[in-house]
Parts: structure tokens; sequence; C-alpha cells
């Protein structure tokens, strides 16, 4: 009888060993791993700073502005341009004298135009070349 128990506890032990025993396998799964690399854009203002910015995504409005990520870094005006009278969208057909004087005035908050005193006494302004 005892050689019967241990042939029987042998084949136990043995087909526990074989089938990896009673632990429970290890399973090792790779971390996500996420990478995100920066980009930069940058302009240079008409006044000789420079804006910039990082981020996923950007895009470069050049002598204007940059943008990433939704976020937007503008040029200061140029300080002729703070004031609104010299905005070429605000003088642009009002009331002028003398017909043929003429003023700088900012397009696109840069001071890149010139307005003129046209006949009939009204602002007109063009870009400057």
């Amino acid at each position: 009888m005892k050689l019967c128990w241990s042939v029987l506890s042998a084949l136990v032990l043995s087909g526990l060993l074989a089938c990896g025993g009673t632990e429970a396998p290890e399973v090792s799964e790779p971390l996500a791993q996420e990478s995100s690399e920066l980009v930069t854009c940058s302009t240079t203002c008409p006044n000789g700073s420079t804006v910039s910015c990082s981020g996923n995504t950007c895009s470069t409005f050049p002598g204007e502005s940059v943008e990433c990520d939704g976020f937007y870094r503008i040029c200061a005006p140029d300080s002729a341009c703070l004031f609104n009278s010299s905005w070429c969208s605000n003088l642009a057909g009002k009331t002028c004298s003398p017909v043929g004087s003429e003023r700088k005035c900012c397009i696109n908050r840069k001071p890149t135009g010139n307005c003129y005193c046209m006949i009939g006494g009204t602002w007109a302004c063009t870009v400057t070349p």
C-alpha cells in the first residue's frame, strides 16, 4: 500500500511540476510610451523684437504674430500705430485739408502706409513700397 501511495504521490507531484506548478504565470506588458516633440515658431517684429512660442503645432505670420496650439503671441504695434488716429482704416474717406497734403499711416499695425488728401478733401491711403 505504501508503494501505491508513493507512486500516486510521485505522479501527482510530477504532473504539477510538468504543468508549471501552482503559481500563476507572470504577464509582462510593455508600458504605453508617449512621445511628443515640440516645435518652435518665431518671427521678427517691425520694431526689431522677436516673438516666439513652442507647441505641438505652430504657425508663423511673418512680422505680425506666431500661434502655438491655438495661443497667439502678437508683435507689439509700432509706437506710431498705437493710436487709432494713425490707422489707415480710420483715416480713409475722412475729411482732410489742405488738398495735396500727405501723412504716414498704419496698415495692419505697421507704419507702412501713406495717406494723401485727395481732391474733394478726403484721405486716401496706399502702401509704401
